[in-house]
């Protein structure tokens, strides 16, 4: 006999694990989608897009792009105000800005590569490899403490210095043993411009080429970032869409850099010289969500990302408008933290902001990237941002089917074109509405609008209900692929009938006066090779045990007519409730062939189709306000022959099952599979096959057989 909690705990050891996120598409990253299909409010998204028109209309800033992404998709991505005010050019989703200090989570990955190629390490101090900084009082400097702004080097030596008139970044690097530092090295935080051009001049000694090719061949380039730039030459072909930048204050904004000028930068300053654009930046940072691994070569060691969204040992203090969080820093970028009660602060948000108004975030948990840029230098813009992130992405979880139309709309059967097709349906499933396909499983949908509905587990399929010129639902359809709503025949057997006839050809009442049955057999996964012992002992009216035992892993299963309790080689006695207790305790022969008045007050005969030179009917245990059996019943002859389900199997969660029950025997007036064969769409899992091969009538049974006690 079959048994679900026989396949439990050995495909619990022998499944494969989830598979692997796929790689992101460099040449088309972050492609459009909506709030509703990623699970964000759009009444909550049209207010960010409000706010920062807003700030335009206020003159708070003079311009901005926003782009947010959720799951990998852009939900919205729009310009606001000038990119050129004086010149009346207006601003442009791609706009080309310089991101200031946003430049330093490149310079803290370019120094973080060089570790993980085992040519430099956290601890070395940086007089090793930059002769300025070995002399007295600079020698404890190590490259930990400056991308942890704790060497203390100040904020900037550069302010009263013309660039034009440095030699390069060693010579920015060098200024800094000519002033004292600040603090002794590692015992306080001063972020530091200096310190993240050090590390700039760092890379070129250690890498031998120029910060510049190191931060082209290992991140701009392997990303795909051909938008950014870390110098901006005059004849750089990005500067046409180059953002005039502005300094200043509301309604005071004056202009004091354009693309039609010098560069600003002669050299690429690693603490602020990048220029990029938003979608660019987004795949730097998607980088850090996927741990290193954006695409299919790994370009960071993930514990090199750990230790960069790691706080380092001195806080860093500033505001945020993100609600109940407070900032930090790790090894060259920004980090928002929070905490459970009673668990240490963990990284909510991590990114940078740059002193021009730019602003990025990426949030983890919630799959969320999120770019606010402006060329309104100095404004505070961003803290107001923040705070209608905090309700977008952080508040009350969004459930967009909450503005989906009533369920009851589109609940119900569903078919192709072809009477001998399997039904369909489309189902409540818990607060969901979901696809339940026969033997396979039940697929959770999600609203997008317009009556689609994304696929939950493979979100880039949706399925489309169709509608009458009335505004019925008739059908749907997932690409070409069309089904069509139908209601079971009037013509079918009726249910009452159906039933006394499963009844009549099984006889599973005859237990009554012959007392427990114990059946005892073999159990084979085939995938795995693996072969076992399983016994099922039944007592009427509703008792069960089933015992299985294969690759030295063994698994229990009762049920006395009130609890559900299983017991495995690998977990407790358990006594289950809900729908693992429900899917148990319908899978019994005293279940299957006895009263279906009592287990199955809803079944419905739904089909009637041909197979294997049989009429067979298929019967629905339940309605569509859950996921339910289905039934294959010989018609002519009463016996079942098959059965579509659920079951519960370890990690996999919730997975379809289609089980053939053959080899009919008879037992003492009985009707009994002797043979059956369990088959699971998962191909890694395969088909499990049980066999009775020996049969006990008016067995013995213990105290406590069917709580498990023995």
């Amino acid at each position: 006999m079959h048994s679900l909690l026989c396949t439990f705990g050995l495909l619990l050891a022998f499944s494969p694990g989830s598979p692997a996120q796929e790689p992101a598409n460099p040449d088309a990253p972050f492609p459009a989608s909506s709030a509703l299909a990623e699970g964000v409010s759009p009444d909550v998204l049209a207010v960010l897009g409000d706010l920062v028109q807003g700030f335009v209309d206020d003159k708070e800033i003079v311009g901005a792009e926003l782009l947010v992404i959720k799951n990998g998709h852009s939900i919205l991505h729009e310009a606001y105000g000038w990119r050129d005010r004086e010149g009346q050019v207006p601003m442009e989703t791609g706009s080309v800005f310089c991101v200031r200090s946003m430049t330093k989570p490149l310079i803290g990955a370019s120094i973080l590569m060089l570790v993980d190629d085992r040519k430099l390490k956290l601890d070395d101090q940086v007089g090793e490899y930059l002769p300025s900084f070995d002399v007295e009082g600079f020698r404890g400097v190590t490259v930990e403490h400056l991308l942890t702004h704790t060497s203390g080097l100040p904020m900037s030596l550069l302010l009263s210095k013309n660039l034009r008139e440095l030699d390069g970044i060693q010579a920015v690097a060098d200024l800094g043993p000519g002033h004292e530092l600040d603090f002794e090295p590692g015992s306080a935080f001063t972020y530091s411009d200096q310190g993240t051009d050090t590390l700039t001049a760092l890379i070129e000694v250690v890498s031998g080429m120029s910060a510049v090719e190191f931060v082209n061949s290992r991140i701009l380039g392997p990303l795909g970032m051909q938008d950014s730039v870390c110098v901006m030459t005059e004849d750089h072909p990005l500067r046409a869409r180059g953002c005039v930048k502005y300094a200043g204050s509301r309604g005071q904004w004056s202009r004091f850099w354009g693309p039609d000028e010098p560069p600003l930068f002669p050299f690429f300053l690693g603490s602020q010289g990048l220029y990029s654009t938003l979608k660019d930046y987004g795949r730097f940072m998607d980088f850090w969500l996927r741990k290193g691994r954006p695409v299919k070569e790994r370009l960071l060691g993930s514990r090199f990302v750990r230790k960069a969204l790691t706080p380092g040992p001195h806080p860093m203090k500033g505001p945020t408008g993100l609600p109940e969080l407070h900032t930090a820093y790790g090894r060259l970028m920004q980090l928002w933290m929070g905490s459970d009660e009673g668990a240490d602060d963990k990284v909510v948000a991590f990114g940078h902001t740059g002193s021009d108004g730019t602003h990025a975030w990426a949030f983890p948990e919630q799959k969320a990237m999120v770019f606010y840029f402006t060329q309104s230098r100095g404004n505070t813009t961003g803290l107001r941002v923040e705070e209608v992130l905090g309700e977008l992405l952080l508040g009350v979880p969004f459930d967009a089917n909450e503005a989906a139309p009533p369920f009851e709309q589109y609940l119900g059967y569903y078919m192709e074109d072809d009477e001998n097709d399997l039904y369909r349906a489309i189902i409540r499933d818990g607060e969901d509405m979901a696809l339940e396909i026969m033997g396979k499983g039940v697929v959770p949908l999600t609203y997008v609008g317009e009556d689609r509905w994304k696929l939950r587990p493979n979100p880039s399929e949706s399925l489309t209900f169709d509608r009458s010129e009335a505004g019925v639902v008739t059908g749907f359809h997932v690409g070409d692929h069309k089904e069509f709503r139908f209601e079971p025949s009037s013509d079918l057997p009726d249910i009452d009938e159906v039933a006394a006839q499963v009844a009549k050809f099984h006889r599973i009442d005859l237990l009554e006066s012959l007392g427990p049955l114990r059946l005892s057999g073999a159990v084979t996964i085939e995938k795995q090779k693996i072969t076992g012992e399983i016994s099922t002992l039944l007592a009427w009216p509703h008792s069960i045990r089933m015992d299985s035992e294969a690759a030295g892993q063994f698994e229990r299963y009762a049920f006395d007519g009130e609890a559900v309790r299983t017991f495995t080689s690998v977990t407790p006695l358990t006594v289950h409730e809900g729908e693992r207790a429900e899917m148990l305790r319908l899978d019994s022969p005293l279940v299957r062939y006895g009263d279906w008045r009592r287990w199955y007050p809803d079944a419905q005969v739904i089909q009637q189709i041909e197979g294997g030179g049989k009429k067979v009917l298929l019967v629905r245990t339940g309605g569509t306000s859950a996921p339910a059996r289905t039934l294959y019943i010989d018609l002519d002859k009463g016996g079942i022959l098959a059965e579509d389900s659920l079951v519960h199997l370890g990690a996999l969660g919730r997975i379809g099952q289609h089980v053939e029950f053959g080899d009919h025997r008879e037992v003492s007036g009985m009707m009994l599979p002797f043979r059956t064969e369990i088959e699971f769409p998962n191909p890694m899992i395969g088909t499990i096959i049980t066999t009775v091969t020996s049969v006990e009538l008016d067995a013995e049974l213990h105290e406590g057989v069917f709580e498990l006690e023995d």
